[in-house]
Formats: structure tokens, C-alpha cells, sequence
């Protein structure tokens, strides 16, 4: 049981090892474009995952020892129903509280929405092609786990915005979700590790198309129209006139824009 224990808190603390630099760190905006290395994460526990689906594979192992000595008595703790939708809410709502980000409300809702849309058509399709029984033998739709991938996609969507500094927080709290996940006997280990690689790079593909859909929606160009309309000034010049010849009276006005 303890070894299980270890390999399980092993299993879930090395996937910020994998993440890629800051992106909060250097000038620019790089958070929108695509660098291989960003790959290494995802393609690592994805392929981990999928090792699951093999017999005799290390992660099976890992798996039965888990559906046997992990939570025997199959107490249920609901808290991951809620604890996968904190991090996304956070990566929303997080800025509006002062706290400074790397876009504005609009792209990030942008960006969260494209997420988990991709998030969300990956693991319905997988889960009803594998077809995988769960571990409570309620369903077969266990690979892979939507509710990690739900947390994850959040998780990765924080770092990119905030950095490291609220991202480990927010690891922290997808982790805390996968592991729920097992010991409440609704997923094997493998559909955890899956679904956590699924999560990070659906958030990751949710920023690179961010500027897809600016140049589509022309975004970016209706911004600088509105911002250059607030910016422009008008000056209005007025002067009483009266021309003693024709006994008339009036008013000169002038209004220059700039």
C-alpha cells in the first residue's frame, strides 16, 4: 500500500517538471506561438496513459494496485466534481480582480473557449472509440478521464497567463483532481495520466489560435479603430461677427479634428 502510495504521488508531482519557461519571463508575447518544447509535457503523459491500455505494462501494474489497495473501503469524496472547474474560473476571473495577465478578458475567454472545446470533442471521441470499463464497472467510458483534463486544461491556461507563480497553484489543484479521480474508483491511473496530457495541450492550442481568430474576426483592427477614435480631439472655435454696413449679425464657428 505504501508503495502504492509513492508511485501515485510520484505519478502526479512530475508533470510540472515537463512545463515549458515562463513565458511571463521574456519580452514579447510568446504565449501565442507554437514552440516544440511545449509538446514534451502533453506527448509524455499521453503516451504514459496510453501505456496503460497494454497488459503487462507498468502502468497496468500500477493500476490494479490501485483499484485493490487504494480506498478499500471505497469511501466517495465528491470534491473533484468541483476542484476541475477552479482552475479555468480562476484563469477568468483572476484579472478582474487586479491582478495583472498577459491579455485582456476578451482573449482569455477566447482562449478558454477554444481550450476546452478541443478539450471536450477529444475526450468524448476517445472515450466512446476505447471504450474502457471504469474501475466501479459503472460505465465504459473510463479513457480518459474528462474531469483531469477539464482541470488541467485550466491548470496550463493560468501558467501561460500568469506564470508559474499562480500556475503551481493551479497544478496543484489538477493533481489534487486526477488523484480523486483514482481513489474514488471512477478511473484508472492511466486515464488520469492521459487526460492531464490531453488537458495541457488543448490549453496550449487554445493560445496558439488566439491570433487565428483576431486576424479572422479582425479583432486587432477594430481595437485600434476604437481606440483611436477615444483618442481624437476636436477643438471648437466660435467668434461673434456684425457688419455695421448691412446691419447684420452672426456667429463664425470652426471644429478641427486630430
Amino acid at each position: 500500500m505504501r508503495r502504492l502510495l509513492y508511485s501515485l504521488v510520484l505519478t502526479f508531482s512530475f508533470v510540472p517538471l515537463f512545463a515549458q519557461e515562463d513565458s511571463t519571463s521574456v519580452d514579447g508575447d510568446l504565449s501565442c506561438k507554437f514552440r516544440s518544447r511545449q509538446l514534451i509535457a502533453p506527448v509524455v503523459l499521453i503516451a504514459a496513459g496510453t501505456w496503460g491500455l497494454a497488459d503487462h505494462s507498468p502502468v497496468e501494474w500500477m493500476e490494479k494496485k490501485a483499484a485493490v489497495d487504494l480506498n478499500p473501503k471505497a469511501h466517495k469524496c465528491k470534491a473533484d466534481e468541483y476542484l476541475q472547474y477552479v482552475p479555468t474560473v480562476a484563469h477568468l476571473g483572476l484579472g478582474l480582480t487586479g491582478v495583472k495577465g498577459k491579455h485582456n478578458f476578451r482573449d482569455r475567454v477566447l482562449a478558454s473557449a477554444t481550450a476546452h472545446v478541443l478539450m471536450a470533442g477529444a475526450c468524448n471521441t476517445v472515450k466512446y472509440t476505447v471504450r474502457k470499463t471504469r474501475p466501479d464497472s459503472s460505465k465504459r467510458n473510463s479513457f480518459f478521464s474528462g474531469h483531469t483534463a477539464t482541470a488541467f486544461t485550466g491548470a496550463e491556461l493560468m501558467r501561460i497567463e500568469y506564470g508559474w507563480g499562480y500556475g503551481s497553484a493551479a497544478y496543484a489543484v489538477a493533481a489534487t483532481t486526477g488523484f480523486l479521480r483514482v481513489y474514488n474508483k471512477r478511473h484508472w491511473v492511466g486515464d488520469v495520466l492521459t487526460g492531464a496530457g490531453v488537458g495541457i495541450l488543448c490549453a496550449d492550442a487554445g493560445y496558439w489560435m488566439l491570433p487565428v481568430w483576431k486576424r479572422l474576426f479582425r479583432i486587432d483592427q477594430k481595437d485600434a479603430y476604437r481606440q483611436a477614435k477615444k483618442e481624437s480631439r476636436r477643438t471648437i472655435v466660435a467668434a461673434p461677427f456684425y457688419q455695421q454696413e448691412n446691419k447684420a449679425a452672426g456667429l463664425s464657428c470652426s471644429i478641427v479634428l486630430y
